[in-house]
């Protein structure tokens, strides 16, 4: 993505309210329009992975397996230190059967996470499902 100067300049806050406002269409299965709203926070926000965690949600949401696990990547790629976004590629790559991934996957959002409170307990919950054979 090039370096674009924007004219406008959202403040913190401003930020914040879009991302918050694009998770909640995407919860209320409004997926294009939050996918749309993630794809045009990316240039606003420092932390790109965070709206790309978002979009890949969206894919996962719709079942897109292998395009959810293409933005969670580029979100690990972005911020190798996101346990979320590692539980999410794990995740994905779990329901697209890819299981020894998948536990590579997990492994490090627990190792980055192992407090459990930004991925690690996701992570560790899938772990379980895959260990009783539910994925």
């Amino acid at each position: 993505m090039a370096n674009v100067e924007l004219a406008v300049k959202p403040s913190r806050e401003e930020k914040r309210f879009l991302m918050e406002a694009a998770l909640l269409m995407r919860d209320a299965n409004r997926l294009d329009e939050a996918k749309t709203m993630f794809e045009g926070i990316i240039p606003l926000v420092e932390d790109k992975h965070l709206p790309i965690i978002g979009i890949g949600t969206i894919h996962f949401a719709k079942g897109e397996f292998d395009d959810a696990v293409e933005q969670f990547e580029k979100a690990t790629e972005i911020d190798p230190t996101c346990a979320i976004a590692y539980a999410h590629l794990g995740e994905a790559l779990a329901f697209s059967k890819h299981l020894d991934e998948a536990e590579l996957a997990l492994q490090k959002a627990t190792e980055l996470d192992p407090a459990g409170d930004n991925g690690g307990e996701m992570a560790r919950t899938i772990q379980k499902f895959l260990a009783y054979g539910l994925l």
